[in-house]
């Protein structure tokens, strides 16, 4: 083996020791029994977000089909009038509630469609988490509240698979590093 190709060998194994033990001293929480790792919070994956998505309760439906459109999203917080969100719209809502119904889309207000029930997760819950409890509810939406309580947006199921195929590639191109290093 040349000098070259035993130092980036060694590098490598360097790498691989780093990472073991970085394993070795993970929270448990980070390791999930299929052995992949998804440690992104719910915060990394909405830190870049610019607007926080809330339309009011009085709002017509009608309304908010377009500011779901106009966005491109397919749900989002319902506010009172002080600003703290008391629902959730969704597409969904919608279609099943409003349109399925024959109703008039601008003559139905939102608080009366929107869903009440409202499951919130922590800025600091694992996407992994936040995943699970999505599939357990048969939701495909959270709302996500910072440590007083103050809505902060919403996270998707979408959200979290795209997080989790970005990490698993990630993951495959170390490990393809390591067993197939480039000398």
């Amino acid at each position: 083996m040349t000098e070259a190709g035993s130092g980036s060998l060694s590098r490598h194994l360097t790498l691989a020791l780093i990472l073991f033990r970085h394993l070795e001293s993970a929270d448990e929480r980070t390791i999930q029994p299929s052995g992949g790792i998804m440690s992104k919070t719910v915060r990394d994956t909405i830190k870049d977000r610019k607007q926080i998505y809330c339309i009011s309760n009085q709002a017509s439906v009608a309304e908010a089909a377009r500011y779901l459109k106009d966005r491109a999203i397919r749900a989002a917080g319902v506010c009172n009038l002080s600003g703290k969100i008391i629902g959730v719209i969704s597409q969904s809502d919608i279609s099943d509630k409003v349109v399925a119904e024959n109703y008039r889309p601008a003559e139905v207000t939102v608080a009366s469609v929107a869903t009440p029930d409202i499951v919130k997760i922590s800025l600091d819950t694992l996407c992994e988490d936040a995943l699970q409890t999505m599939h357990q509810r048969g939701i495909y939406h959270l709302a996500v509240e910072d440590d007083e309580g103050t809505f902060m947006g919403m996270i998707s199921l979408r959200d979290c698979i795209t997080l989790k195929v970005e990490e698993e590639h990630e993951r495959a191109e170390m490990l393809a590093d390591y067993a197939f290093p480039r000398y």
